[in-house]
């Protein structure tokens, strides 16, 4: 089935070099292995029970909006969060892994006050279904 999708200038850049360095010609070919790799990385979130794994977070240290609330956020979240780690890039960058446990449906909240925050470069999930309710 065909479909219109719009992109980024920079991520349709991006695309076409990758495409460009390993020889592909077909970009459909492409977005549909990676809308199904993100569909089943995030496939979990659709279920119901309980779950564990990383919550992985890049972001800019030097957007005052993150450092101020990504704290605040973890601390609204003591319920799921078992653990986190912090570690400087370089001078603006961040990463952190915030390990949970919990209610899928605690998680997803988590998750969006995350990716709520400006600054954030990106987000990455590594979870698992661990337990019915």
């Amino acid at each position: 089935m065909k479909t219109g999708i719009s992109f980024r200038k920079d991520i349709l850049d991006d695309l076409e070099n990758y495409m460009k360095s390993l020889g592909i010609k077909s970009r459909s070919k492409i977005v549909n292995e990676a809308v199904g790799m993100y569909l089943a990385d995030r496939a979990v979130l659709m279920g119901k029970g309980i779950v564990g794994g990383a919550v992985l977070i890049y972001y800019d240290h030097e957007v005052r909006e993150i450092r101020e609330n990504l704290t605040h956020v973890q601390h609204d979240f003591m319920d799921v969060i078992i653990s986190n780690t912090h570690a400087h890039i370089d001078k603006r960058h961040c990463i952190e892994a915030i390990l949970v446990k919990g209610r899928i449906e605690r998680i997803k909240e988590l998750i969006k006050a995350l990716e709520s925050l400006h600054g954030l470069k990106e987000l990455r999930l590594g979870l698992f279904k661990i337990g019915e309710e």
